[in-house]
């Protein structure tokens, strides 16, 4: 699937603003979900997958550490 960067960089942006104004109400909620779903459509989706793969990894060593 092929997507304009527009409307990542327009969900991205207002996302951002909703944030910003601490306006993140049902709309807001609208817009992020329409964020991560074009995030995941994007070229950036392996990058992102592969940062949080990481973070969460990290988090479970320290998890076994502890216990």
């Amino acid at each position: 699937m092929i997507l304009p960067i527009s409307a990542l960089v327009l969900s991205a942006v207002l996302t951002i603003v909703m944030l910003r104004t601490r306006y993140l109400r049902l709309g807001g909620a609208f817009t992020a979900a329409c964020l991560g779903y074009f995030l995941a459509a994007s070229g950036a989706a392996p990058a992102i997958n592969t940062f949080f793969t990481s973070i969460t990894a990290g988090i479970a060593s320290l998890t076994h550490s502890f216990g």
